[in-house]
């Protein structure tokens, strides 16, 4: 109790009316007191004290001045000056009196009796004075005025909030209880005796777009909770985490909303606690820019203007969560208690946005308030940051027309793809796993049927099975054995994951035999229950060989969403669907590397298998050569032990084909060089062979190029030899 709670309006005397025994102190006070029952005794000492300390007319010895400060005590009586009339509140009525009517003067100004003309229709008390006065009978008597007080009480709690929507993000005051009034919080507020608790909730496993909060504020000096709320946002990035940050905007935003509201001068404005101790150290920081990469910039973005535009100080406290787990209520402090029902909160609005959410998406815009733009996509707000979701959206409507105009698909089937699933199964693989999947998918994969188009090659046929024309239809339908026997042991493993990764246990055996068909068999042909038949018409439109490569209906996720509700596992249907696109493309992946090291393999590959047979040949060829073709100096070469080459290393085999080619091609030049010299010192003349005498089988067309132009050189043109001349000679 204040000194201010029982004088009077001037502030210079007692007033009658507090202070004695059987007053009711609760119409007087936005307090609630506790229930007292003072003896006489204690009366006596009250009474002797005040006589004690007042002066001898009742005054008190040092009036009190203006007020600093906003008071709780709620005053019953007000005067307005220039209308002369006196305004009685009762609760949320207010009742005028005007002066009375003099026998015999009349009605004049100077009168202080004032008598009840009617109730006062206007609630804004603006430019009233808190007055004093005495009753008698129907009459009351004015006494003194006092000065106006700090701020305007008497704003009404719909013009409070009616301010606080104005700033955006409406949705987060829906669900709001004052049971005090909204005196109550702004009294709390300005005195800094302010206790604001929140705490996040997000039901992953039930709804992973859902998240909510629950707050309240507690008042030190009235030891009740003045307000509560709790709120759920439809959101992509939805998790606990960003719960937590939003009850913390809230906090902020309510201490602004009041500050400007009621224009509260600079001070202390209370604790903030939170169980969450990152997002609480990320809602002290007073940051200008946001940094890139940020999680959640949206809020963080809304608490950098809440904290530029605040005026008042606030105290930040982390807080122990779920301490009613390990501790009796009794032995909990206040922050863990509050922090306990603010998690009930949270909870209960997770709920009931679970119910409520699927038929307000589509209407329902959250914004967040602060924050003059958000940014949506399909019903779907886009939170944090927008390139990576933009990028994927942009793609989606390009891949869109590539697949009817190019590929042939309908746009029924490509609509019917759950695109979002396996865009997140692939996130976090590296770009060269996302090239290749898309070239397997468009057809345009380095097969032999493209490879020989492109670049000419004379390989076209598939390594394992030499058909012809290999395309990327190929990888997955032929029976090689080896292959084939990968396929099962695969596919044999998918089936274990589907068992034991709580797989509806109908749609388990669908999804295995339908992998395991390898494309000869239809899903609608098969009799299943009413629920999967959409599924199975859809994905027989996308087709088997789209199905391994992820692009999985979107009829699938609702039937494997509704087992996961009803099982014991806290997997999700996220979870679920990109563990399974995954395994899928896993398998054809397997079957692509396979294929590549039957190819590509360094010793057992096709092309160095095809290479060394030809290299073979070539060995058995030269070795029938007759000694004479070979230069003395280079007769060793043949002297080699020709079993071992043949089953040697294939380096050394193709350095002694090149080395026994080199000699013969060396060892013919020697040979036209001396037959030349020998028939110019004879005076004849000897025809230049067009081509340089090599091995049959050897089509080196660059050599033989160089050699022509090395004999032209030599010989000293392309004229006739007969005309000595050096006028007509072309330059060397």
């Amino acid at each position: 109790i204040f000194l201010s709670d029982i004088v009077s309006a001037n502030g210079r005397h007692l007033d009658a009316t507090r202070g004695l025994p059987g007053v009711d102190y609760s119409k007087f006070s936005k307090y609630t007191y506790p229930w007292e029952h003072p003896s006489d005794h204690d009366w006596g000492v009250w009474d002797k004290m005040w006589k004690q300390y007042c002066l001898a007319d009742g005054s008190l010895p040092c009036a009190l001045g203006k007020w600093i400060h906003n008071t709780h005590h709620r005053w019953e009586w007000y005067y307005h000056p220039i209308q002369d009339v006196i305004v009685q509140r009762v609760v949320d009525e207010f009742w005028a009196y005007r002066p009375c009517l003099d026998a015999d003067m009349g009605i004049t100004r100077g009168s202080n009796r004032y008598g009840r003309v009617g109730p006062w229709h206007s609630k804004s008390l603006q430019d009233f004075l808190p007055t004093s006065v005495s009753l008698h009978g129907a009459e009351i008597v004015h006494l003194s005025d006092g000065p106006a007080f700090i701020m305007d009480n008497l704003k009404s709690e719909e013009e409070f909030w009616s301010f606080v929507h104005s700033w955006g993000g409406s949705w987060l005051w829906d669900h709001i209880y004052t049971p005090f009034g909204i005196d109550a919080m702004v009294d709390a507020v300005a005195s800094g005796s302010a206790v604001m608790v929140t705490d996040g909730s997000y039901s992953r496993k039930i709804w992973s777009d859902i998240d909510g909060a629950g707050w309240m504020i507690y008042c030190k000096a009235r030891r009740k909770v003045v307000v509560k709320g709790s709120f759920y946002e439809w959101c992509g990035s939805a998790g606990s985490y960003r719960g937590e940050l939003l009850g913390l905007l809230t906090a902020h935003v309510v201490v602004l909303a009041v500050e400007q509201f009621y224009d509260l001068p600079s001070g202390p404005r209370g604790l903030v606690a939170c169980d969450n101790l990152g997002g609480l150290n990320k809602s002290r920081e007073r940051r200008k820019k946001i940094p890139p990469g940020a999680k959640h910039p949206d809020i963080l973005r809304c608490l950098c203007r809440a904290h530029s535009a605040m005026r008042g100080t606030l105290q930040y406290e982390h807080v122990y969560g779920h301490q009613d787990k390990h501790k009796a209520w009794q032995q909990m402090t206040l922050l863990e208690r509050l922090n306990s029902k603010c998690d009930s909160l949270a909870k209960a609005t997770v709920s009931r946005g679970i119910i409520v959410c699927p038929q307000e998406v589509s209407t329902v815009r959250q914004r967040l308030p602060l924050k003059s733009v958000a940014l949506f996509y399909n019903r779907r707000k886009i939170s944090g940051e927008c390139g990576r979701e933009i990028r994927f959206q942009i793609g989606k409507v390009e891949a869109r027309e590539f697949y009817i105009t190019q590929l042939g698909w309908y746009a029924t089937a490509f609509d019917n793809v759950d695109w979002e699933s396996r865009d997140k199964a692939l996130h976090g693989k590296p770009d060269m796993f996302k090239m290749w999947l898309f070239k397997q998918s468009s057809s345009f994969c380095a097969t032999g049927k493209n490879m020989g188009r492109w670049f000419g090659s004379e390989q076209t046929s598939c390594p394992n099975c030499n058909m012809p024309d290999e395309d990327a239809a190929h990888l997955l339908h032929r029976r090689d054995a080896g292959r084939y026997s990968l396929f099962r042991s695969e596919a044999n493993k998918l089936a274990v994951w589907l068992r034991n990764l709580h797989t509806d246990p109908t749609l388990a055996t669908i999804l295995s035999s339908y992998v395991m068909s390898r494309g000869e068999m239809r899903l609608k042909v098969l009799d299943f229950p009413v629920v999967f038949r959409q599924f199975a018409f859809a994905q027989d439109m996308i087709g088997w060989d789209n199905f391994m490569l992820g692009q999985i209906s979107t009829h699938l996720r609702p039937i494997q969403y509704s087992h996961l509700l009803s099982s014991p596992s806290m997997l999700t249907v996220d979870d679920w669907m990109k563990q399974f696109i995954d395994q899928l493309i896993h398998i054809v992946h397997g079957q692509w590397i396979y294929r590549n090291i039957s190819k590509h393999h360094e010793t057992l590959g096709s092309i160095r298998t095809t290479e060394r047979r030809q290299l073979l040949l070539e060995i058995d060829r030269l070795m029938s050569l007759s000694p004479e073709d070979v230069p003395e100096e280079s007769k060793y070469l043949l002297q080699v032990d020709f079993a071992r080459l043949r089953t040697g290393d294939l380096v050394g085999q193709h350095y002694w084909v090149h080395a026994v080619k080199a000699a013969v091609t060396a060892g013919r030049r020697r040979t036209f060089l001396e037959q030349r010299k020998r028939a110019a010192t004879e005076g004849r003349r000897l025809t230049v062979p067009t081509q340089p005498p090599i091995p049959y089988g050897e089509t080196d067309d660059r050599s033989t190029a160089i050699g022509a132009a090395n004999l032209k050189r030599m010989h000293g043109g392309s004229g006739s030899t007969d005309d000595k001349s050096n006028k007509r000679r072309r330059p060397d």
